[in-house]
């Protein structure tokens, strides 16, 4: 790229020396001539925005019937995968990119094709039918669900202060609550539509035919969501990527040690972790997953939760990954500079922020990295506790403001926004809706913003990057892995697994087993390696049902000796919790 600012500096020059009578050859005037027609065809913006929204659910093992413990791939594909989606089509020119990860679209396709979680399997029986078992369940569990969906709708809010007083249950109390639960996890946009319109408008007295409905709509909008994100592919108004395997801390996979770089006072588990073979595998497999759904391969990767290396870069450009994406952490410490924020959320060094950058393999190929901005990053999780308008009118402002900041760089900044699309929507009013609207209105309307998705920019820029000699090992909100191996019970988890994988790589080697039970047996190795597990143990995280997310990794590394016919390890029976 070609700035306009030196390029007047450069014809200012040119201009001179023909007013001086100097010497200008022919290869000069045909550079000024090529110069010109740049500068005619010139039509960047002031500032490139890349957005990103992550989509992501762990792999939730199901109980003795085959469903799945949890309702959070339904649930999020009802009330936000699509909808999502669906919004960015509407505004002409906006371009957006969305991770789906192979976890996540593997669920979709099982739900597609017939398999329920237990939310699902409690709604469908008929109220008169439930005996005292699903009676608990439904009372216990049909309030997850955000406050501010119970409490606009005063038949929920009644159900939600019944709850200390079981005996007073009637059918109807069951049965309005089977159907409010279903219809708060569904995208207002589809409330408004019919046949859900007519059934949400009544408020309560539902009956099963409101239930039956509710749930046949749930499965339209979920076989929506993968064909509905191809087809905005296809009419190029999205990118579609995807992350390692099971979202596992890639470098703790490659070696756990490599966390101890940048968190040298805590204790690590006693056995290190390291099995880069597994990390290969990850991308790998990830990357075949999103193939087998979209039918092309991604050409970039968010690593799960931002988490990158020098060490762990190969496995990216093996699979041909041109570009992956972290947070500002790693930049900082890869460049010994620190971030801090001028008036308006402007980062104090845009020149290294808003930019992407190369990385140096040793085989002298390049996998190119975007850092996201955390300030406007998190403030997509802070903006739902203020009015809509309001915060579309602090993310337009902080547009404004790196604007002003950024007019004497020599390159176009590229201001990275990389969030969760998921799991905060429920705590915007309208679900999101509105905000997004706005804030979609913002970078739409002014000629001098331009969004744009990473494969975009880099086909026009990447020869132009600056490089990172060492890439730090860190994730996107830590200069470490801290969140995720460290405390007691996060360095248990590691040694559980750690056990876990010894022991299948004695019955791999053993020649003892067909090569289907291997490959079952490692499927659950691969989902227990996912970071969703470590990320609720110890005192740094709180999931208000840490004790399932136990169960659920331990049920996992069980499942290994299960696949294997072979006995399951005492220790395996032992909630990490405890430690």
């Amino acid at each position: 790229m070609i700035n306009k600012k030196y390029l007047i500096i450069f014809l200012l020059f040119l201009t001179t020396c023909s007013e001086n009578s100097l010497p200008i050859n022919e290869t000069t005037t045909t550079s000024t001539t090529l110069i010109l027609n740049e500068i005619s065809n010139e039509e960047e913006p002031d500032i490139y925005v890349m957005l990103l929204w992550h989509q992501h659910q762990p792999y939730y093992p199901k109980d003795a019937d085959g469903h799945f413990t949890k309702p959070w791939v339904r649930l999020h594909a009802t009330k936000d995968y699509l909808d999502m989606v669906e919004l960015v089509q509407k505004y002409e020119g906006l371009r957006v990119t969305f991770n789906l990860t192979p976890t996540l679209l593997n669920q979709l396709r099982e739900l597609e094709n017939g398999t329920k979680d237990i939310y699902w399997v409690h709604t469908e029986i008929e109220a008169q039918e439930l005996d005292d078992d699903q009676k608990t369940f439904i009372r216990n569990r049909f309030f997850d669900i955000s406050s501010r969906t119970i409490n606009k709708s005063s038949r929920y809010l009644e159900l939600k202060n019944l709850r200390q007083f079981p005996e007073k249950w009637t059918e109807a109390d069951y049965l309005d609550l089977q159907v409010l639960f279903n219809l708060g996890w569904t995208d207002p946009k589809y409330l408004l539509e019919e046949p859900l319109n007519s059934i949400n408008r009544k408020e309560s007295n539902f009956t099963e035919n409101d239930k039956t409905t509710v749930l046949e709509v749930h499965m339209e909008i979920i076989q929506k969501v993968i064909p509905t994100h191809l087809k905005a592919y296809q009419e190029n108004d999205i990118e579609i990527i995807t992350t390692p395997y099971a979202h596992p801390i890639l470098p703790l996979i490659h070696d756990s040690n490599l966390g101890k770089i940048g968190d040298t006072q805590s204790p690590f588990p006693e056995n290190n972790y390291k099995y880069p073979e597994d990390a290969q595998v990850h991308v790998t497999k990830g990357k075949q997953v999103f193939e087998n759904n979209f039918g092309f391969s991604p050409n970039g990767m968010w690593p799960g939760e931002g988490a990158v290396a020098q060490d762990v870069l190969k496995y990216f450009n093996n699979e041909n990954i041109s570009w992956i994406a972290s947070g500002e952490q790693p930049l900082s410490k890869s460049l010994d500079v620190r971030f801090q924020r001028w008036v308006g959320g402007v980062s104090s060094k845009p020149e290294l922020l808003y930019r992407p950058w190369n990385t140096k393999l040793d085989n002298g190929e390049s996998v190119a990295i975007f850092f996201r901005d955390n300030y406007l990053s998190d403030n997509m999780f802070s903006y739902s506790s203020k009015r809509s308008d309001l915060a579309v009118a602090e993310f337009e402002n902080t547009m404004l403001k790196i604007r002003e900041k950024t007019t004497d760089l020599d390159f176009t900044p590229v201001v990275s926004i990389i969030a969760d699309g998921e799991n905060f929507w429920e705590s915007y009013s309208n679900d999101g809706i509105d905000f997004l609207n706005g804030m979609y209105d913002v970078l739409t309307k002014y000629e001098w913003i331009q969004t744009v998705t990473p494969s975009e920019y880099l086909e026009m820029h990447q020869k132009n990057l600056d490089v990172i000699e060492n890439l730090y090992p860190a994730s996107w909100f830590q200069p470490n892995y801290a969140t995720w191996i460290g405390e007691v019970d996060e360095n248990v988890a590691w040694d559980y697994l750690y056990q876990v994988r010894q022991d299948f790589e004695i019955a791999k080697n053993s020649n003892k087993y067909s090569s289907d039970q291997i490959n079952a047996a490692y499927e659950y190795i691969l989902l227990a390696e996912g970071s969703d597990w470590f990320w609720w143990y110890g005192d740094d995280q709180d999931s208000s049902v840490d004790e399932y997310f136990d169960k659920a990794f331990r049920t996992l590394l069980s499942n290994v000796y299960i696949e294997l016919n072979t006995e399951i390890p005492e220790f395996l029976d032992e909630p990490i919790n405890n430690y």
